[in-house]
């Protein structure tokens, strides 16, 4: 199957990759906050009932799986596993993150108009600010993924991915 022929990296390609790691690196620890703070929004009892919450946590989960997908494809790429088929499997989870944040970002502002009570609205600012974070550090990866598979190829996969994606009508 020549999706999964193993792929060889030259020192220039490996040196990119390991930039993009840097960069990976960073993001998981915005996410890990994100999480925590998310996971504290939810045990809060000014907030813990408010209405999309478990939508919430369940976007921002979503985020979470999607730079654990990158982090780890990336992490494969450096091994014999590296494959067309690893870099789709890599394009596919660096796609849900920012798709998922946009609904984070709204389903908070639900949660927000629901809430009472000052620690519970602190929180929703500090998930705010992180969610602004992780805009960011979206575009620095997506940047970072040109830089590592070129811009047209990686628009190429990205379209791989949503017409295999796409159920035929």
């Amino acid at each position: 199957m020549p999706d999964t022929l193993a792929l060889t990296l030259s020192e220039e390609e490996q040196r990119r990759l390991l930039d993009w790691w840097r960069s990976i690196e960073e993001a998981h620890q915005i996410v890990k906050r994100l999480t925590s703070l998310v996971s504290e929004l939810r045990l809060n009892k000014d907030s813990s009932h408010a209405d999309g919450m478990i939508l919430f946590y369940r976007a921002v989960s979503e985020i979470s799986y999607g730079y654990a997908g990158v982090r780890g494809g990336v992490r494969r790429a450096f091994t014999k596993e590296y494959s067309k088929a690893l870099q789709l499997n890599i394009v596919m989870c660096l796609s849900f993150v920012p798709k998922f944040s946009v609904d984070a970002k709204v389903l908070l502002e639900r949660v927000a108009n629901r809430v009472t009570g000052p620690s519970a609205l602190q929180l929703i600012q500090r998930i705010r600010e992180t969610l602004m974070e992780n805009d960011e550090i979206i575009n620095e990866l997506e940047r970072k993924a040109h830089n590592v598979f070129g811009k047209d190829s990686f628009k190429k996969i990205q379209e791989k991915v949503m017409q295999d994606m796409t159920l035929p009508m």
